[in-house]
């Protein structure tokens, strides 16, 4: 949980809004966590730049920079990224409705 932690506050460190986590645990085999947020793509670079820096990412795993929706791979938690127009369009907050929110 502190990953998660680490990850939100840089979120709100770059000014990000609706951030969301969900707990993914035993549901994915690939990852425990995933966080949301939108953000612009200064907001976007800027995230992934604190990452680095924190060694939260263990190396280059980010996937649509500059497109509206940018996927961050950080080990077990992916962050989603995406800009407002993107969020509404593939509506990722009601795809997850299922699944565990953790608290922020």
């Amino acid at each position: 949980m502190k990953k998660i932690k680490d990850i939100v506050e840089i979120l709100n460190k770059v000014n990000a809004i609706d951030i969301k986590a969900f707990d993914y645990e035993n549901k994915s085999p690939f990852f425990d966590y995933v966080i949301i947020a939108t953000v612009s793509g200064r907001q976007s670079v800027a995230t992934i730049n604190y990452l680095k820096e924190e060694n939260l990412m263990d190396t280059e795993r980010v996937e649509g920079r500059n497109t509206g929706w940018t996927l961050i791979d950080t080990g077990n938690v992916i962050v989603h990224l995406f800009d407002d127009e993107h969020r509404k369009y593939y509506n990722f907050d009601e795809r997850l409705l299922g699944i565990k929110k953790i608290e922020l």
